[in-house]
């Protein structure tokens, strides 16, 4: 949604409120390389409600990310920009059989029904995903302008061109799935503060939910389990993860009841898309700096395997760039960088 131009060279920015990730991908000829990538934390209250709350304080950690990346060196001012579930609606809607002019006059008016906010003050974007009958189905994605209109302002007293802005989901679709896929899957974003629930058939967005149990809720479960701080708890979460050692033999029991709660929450979205698709979740994909966690993997494929042998998976967010030739930012580390990713992949046909 929200396209401005198509460079042929894009910076992602995915913001959350802890930090900034920023990835630029250039094509050069039939392949790709990575060009740069940068990660700056955000000091507490520059963003709150994932709205810009502090525009100064928020423009000066992205210029030390595009001055100081970690690899590379940034060299465009082009970039494509993430909205946050918490201000997007997605909904997949059906209308009649119809050409695509006609639908641009019949979708708003059908997308009033479904999005909470009269359409007049949002941005609506919508794609058709197939046909069935002589119905057609159609997502809608609708933000704010107000939102829209106060991050473009601040990306723009930051000296950056906006070429595009989706919804999260959307870019996280586009690096974690494959682009001939035709699985039905359950992507589970894990941040430090919500985790994003993305339900996708055939390649296709379904519906997103955002849950408040994430990678700080875990580390907040073993800080209060050992007593231990909120720093050296989250160092402990990153050394043992979901096991036990001699020196911490009760990590595992201190972090299953935030792990039970993430799994119920799952188990809710797998019930809510049983109940209206014929189309079994195949896989649940994990990603986000909270997939890093040690043996989740494990943990959530022995809950989910009951569950119509789902299988469960960390995240590959460049699947569907064979040809990449730098692997700077690669293995599980590059599964918190999907979002981001994803948005610098968005101008990048496949070939």
């Amino acid at each position: 949604m929200l396209n401005f131009s198509k460079p042929k060279s894009i910076i992602g920015l995915d913001v959350s409120s802890g930090s900034l990730k920023l990835v630029e991908v250039k094509s050069e000829g039939k392949s790709y390389i990575l060009k740069a990538f940068a990660r700056t934390p955000l000091p507490r209250g520059a963003i709150l409600n994932d709205s810009i709350v502090d525009t100064k304080t928020f423009n000066f950690c992205l210029k030390q990310a595009l001055d100081k990346p970690q690899f590379g060196r940034f060299d465009t001012h082009y970039i494509n920009v993430s909205l946050p579930e918490s201000k997007s609606f997605l909904r997949v809607i059906q209308i009649p059989k119809m050409s695509d002019a006609e639908a641009e006059a019949a979708v708003p008016y059908e997308a009033e029904s479904f999005i909470p906010m009269p359409v007049e003050q949002v941005y609506l974007d919508w794609q058709k995903i197939n046909e069935a009958g002589d119905k057609q189905n159609i997502l809608i994605i609708a933000t704010p302008r107000e939102y829209v209109d106060k991050y473009l302002e601040a990306l723009d007293t930051g000296g950056l061109t906006a070429s595009a802005l989706e919804a999260e989901s959307q870019s996280l679709c586009r690096s974690l799935i494959a682009w001939n896929s035709t699985e039905t899957s359950l992507i589970v974003d894990i941040d430090a503060n919500r985790s994003n629930l993305v339900m996708v058939e055939s390649g296709g967005l379904q519906f997103s939910s955002t849950v408040p149990i994430a990678g700080g809720a875990f580390t907040d479960g073993l800080s209060r389990s050992l007593g231990v701080s909120s720093v050296k708890g989250e160092e402990i979460k990153k050394k043992v993860g979901l096991s036990n050692t001699t020196e911490y033999p009760n990590v595992k029991i201190a972090l299953m009841p935030v792990l039970n709660n993430l799994t119920a929450e799952i188990k809710n979205v797998l019930k809510f898309h049983s109940e209206r698709s014929e189309r079994p979740v195949e896989k649940v994909i994990l990603a986000g700096g909270g997939a890093k966690l040690k043996g989740l993997p494990e943990a959530m494929q022995a809950e989910f395997g009951q569950e119509g042998n789902i299988k469960v998976e960390i995240g590959d967010p460049w699947k569907n760039i064979e040809s990449l030739k730098s692997s700077a930012l690669s293995g599980i580390e590059s599964s918190s960088w999907a979002t981001a990713i994803g948005l610098a992949l968005r101008n990048i046909e496949n070939k």
